[in-house]
């Protein structure tokens, strides 16, 4: 019986049916292929830009230079933090310019009050949360003597904004060695292997 089917299929050639399969297939292919493709694109367009992390482009050093016998400011040299996307260094997101680093002391010389100032703007971005620095003290040789975290926080409407001064009391027992061997001043980002970097929104 398996035989005498098998020669009447033969007799009889390719059916219809079996045509209209192996065609519809591939259209089916072709449209299944298209719809792939079409719908990637709209994924990429759509992706969400709320939420993106931003790193701070390379650390600023400050030389730090003796006014007078109580005051130490920094030396202008056009340093500035800019902060934009690891993989994206042309579109900054925020920065801080005019930056100004000083050392305070006390008339007594047992107090050492350290300052942080610049001018802030927002480049189409706020942070949802402060963006960390660290100042890291450092003597001629590079030894680090000190160091101070604090953060800065961005609002939509920071147009080259004046920053109220940030201001860190220099331990007591560490005041008189960091105010007369202090050369510079590193302002980075934490070294902390897994940081993140800082949280940012797009401004509507």
């Amino acid at each position: 019986m398996p035989l005498a089917v098998g020669v009447s299929l033969g007799s009889l050639g390719e059916p219809e049916w079996i045509r209209m399969t192996i065609n519809g297939t591939r259209r089916a292919a072709v449209i299944v292929l298209a719809s792939c493709a079409a719908s990637a694109a709209p994924a990429q367009v759509s992706r969400p830009t709320n939420g993106e992390f931003v790193v701070l482009d390379r650390p600023a050093v400050f030389e730090m230079n003796p006014n007078t016998g109580s005051l130490k400011e920094s030396v202008q040299k056009g340093q500035q933090l800019v902060w934009h996307p690891k993989e994206k260094s042309n579109e900054p997101r925020f920065q801080v310019t005019n930056i100004s680093l000083a050392f305070l002391r006390s008339e007594s010389g047992g107090q050492v009050k350290m300052t942080f100032t610049g001018n802030l703007s927002s480049l189409g971005y706020s942070t949802p949360e402060e963006a960390k620095l660290n100042a890291i003290v450092r003597a001629k040789g590079g030894a680090s003597l000190h160091s101070w975290s604090f953060g800065l926080s961005v609002k939509c409407t920071d147009k080259d904004q004046p920053l109220t001064p940030l201001t860190h009391d220099v331990p007591n027992e560490l005041a008189q060695n960091i105010f007369t061997n202090v050369s510079t001043v590193e302002i980075a980002e934490p070294a902390e292997p897994n940081f993140p970097g800082v949280k940012v929104q797009r401004c509507n």
